[in-house]
C-alpha cells in the first residue's frame, strides 16, 4: 500500500468549497479506499525499507441492530395451544314493542326463544422456518489478539442472526399487508382517489403527476381523514359484509407510502393533515414500499382465499382496524448442538414460527391513484 500525497486535491477542494475556485472533478480515488479484502507481503509493507508488513491497528466489527419496520403487528402472543379463535355475537335486531296493542282473551307469550347468533373463526396457518450459523472458536483465536475482541466478533456473528429474524419478519409483514390488498383491490374497499377526483372536479390527473397537483393531494388528504370519522361509526361498508363492526379512533392504524408523506410536506394544508393523523393514536406509520423496492406502489401475490394470481398497483395507503391482521402468536426456539469433536464446531440453530392472519370481516380500506 502506497500513502498517496494529496495536498493538491486538499488545496482544490478547499477552492470550491470557499467559492474561490469553480467547481471541478476531485480525484476522489486518491485518497478514498475501497478496502482489500487480502493482506499481501509485497504490498502491504512499510514505506521506509519496503520489507516489514503493516500491523493491524484496529479492528471495526461491522455490525448495527436492525428494527423490524412492522413490529406494530403484534397483536398478542401465546405460548401453549395451536389454535386461535375470534368469536363474534351479532347485535339483534329491534322488534315490535309488544305491551302495545294488547288484545282481550290473548296473551303475550314472554317466553318465546332468541337465540343469539354467534359466529367463529379459527386461525391456524403458521409459517415455520430456520436459521442456522456455525462457530468454530478454536481457529478464530489465531484472527484475534484477545478474548474480548474475538466475543465482540462472535457477538456480531450472532446479531446479524437476529438482524436476519427481523428482515424476515419485515418482510413476512409486507407479505400479510400485500395479501390483504390482493383480496380488497378492486372492490368499494378500495378507495381509487384519481378517479374521484376528476369525477368531482373535470380534471384529467393521473397515476403519473397526482402527487405534483395540489389540489388532488388536498382532496386525498379529505378523503383519508373521511374515513378516519366512517371507521368510528357502526358499519359493514368497509369490511366483508359478514359482520357489523366499528373501530375506536385509538384502534385505527394508518399506513402511508413514504413518496406521498414527502409530496405532502409541500402543501398548505399537510400540518392540519398531520396532526389528525398524530391523533389516531400511534396509528400512522410511513413505509418505503408495500412489497418489492423495485415498485414501491405495487404488490403482486397469489392471494390466499383463491390462490389467484393478483396486482394492485398504485397503491398510497391502507387504513384498518388494529384486529384485521397481524401476528397471534410468534414461537422462537433456540437449540445448540454439541461441540464436533474432529471440526471442534457447534451449530445453533433458530427456529421461527408465526400465526399472521388476515380477518376480512374487520374494516379494511386501501388509498389508490388509480
Amino acid at each position: 500500500m502506497t500513502t498517496e500525497q494529496i495536498y493538491t486535491v486538499v488545496n482544490g477542494a478547499a477552492a470550491q468549497a470557499l467559492g474561490t475556485g469553480a467547481i471541478a472533478a476531485v480525484d476522489t480515488a486518491s485518497f478514498v479506499s475501497l478496502g482489500n479484502s487480502v493482506l499481501s507481503s509485497s504490498v502491504n509493507t512499510e514505506a521506509f525499507l519496503n520489507t516489514l508488513a503493516q500491523r493491524i491497528g484496529r479492528t471495526i466489527i461491522s455490525y448495527r441492530e436492525y428494527k423490524n419496520k412492522f413490529r406494530d403487528m403484534v397483536l398478542n402472543d401465546f405460548e401453549y395451544g395451536a389454535i386461535l379463535q375470534k368469536i363474534k355475537v351479532a347485535m339483534p335486531s329491534a322488534e315490535e314493542d309488544e305491551s302495545y296493542g294488547l288484545t282481550d282473551g290473548q296473551s303475550v307469550d314472554h317466553y318465546k326463544v332468541s337465540k343469539p347468533v354467534v359466529t367463529q373463526k379459527l386461525f391456524v396457518t403458521r409459517s415455520p422456518y430456520q436459521f442456522k450459523i456455525t462457530i468454530q472458536r478454536e481457529h478464530l483465536k489465531e484472527a484475534f489478539t484477545s478474548e474480548s475482541a474475538m466475543g465482540g466478533f462472535i457477538a456480531a456473528i450472532f446479531g446479524e442472526v437476529r438482524n436476519a429474524i427481523e428482515f424476515a419478519l419485515e418482510n413476512l409483514g409486507r407479505g400479510c399487508y400485500a395479501n390483504y390488498i390482493a383480496e380488497v383491490g378492486g372492490t368499494a374497499r378500495e378507495i381509487k382517489l384519481v378517479t374521484e377526483f376528476n369525477a368531482l372536479t373535470g380534471g384529467s390527473v393521473t397515476a403519473a403527476n397526482a402527487l405534483a397537483n395540489k389540489d388532488f393531494l388536498n382532496f386525498a388528504f379529505r378523503r383519508i381523514n373521511e374515513h378516519i370519522d366512517y371507521f368510528q361509526d357502526m358499519s359493514t361498508m368497509f369490511n366483508d359484509g359478514t359482520a357489523t363492526r366499528h373501530t375506536p379512533k385509538a384502534d385505527i392504524r394508518i399506513k402511508l407510502l413514504s413518496p406521498f408523506v414527502r409530496a405532502a410536506e409541500t402543501v398548505t394544508q399537510y400540518a392540519a393533515f398531520h396532526e389528525t393523523l398524530v391523533d389516531v393514536a400511534g396509528a400512522y406509520t410511513p413505509v418505503s414500499y408495500w412489497q418489492g423496492a423495485q415498485n414501491r406502489s405495487q404488490i403482486k401475490v397469489q392471494r390466499s382465499s383463491d390462490d389467484a394470481e393478483t396486482t394492485v398497483s398504485n397503491i398510497i395507503g391502507v387504513m384498518h382496524d388494529r384486529d384485521a391482521l397481524g401476528i397471534y402468536q410468534i414461537n422462537e426456539t433456540v437449540a445448540t448442538t454439541p461441540i464436533n469433536a474432529a471440526g471442534l464446531y457447534y451449530n445453533q440453530y433458530y427456529h421461527e414460527k408465526q400465526l399472521w392472519f388476515n380477518d376480512l370481516s374487520e374494516n379494511f380500506v386501501i388509498f389508490t391513484l388509480n
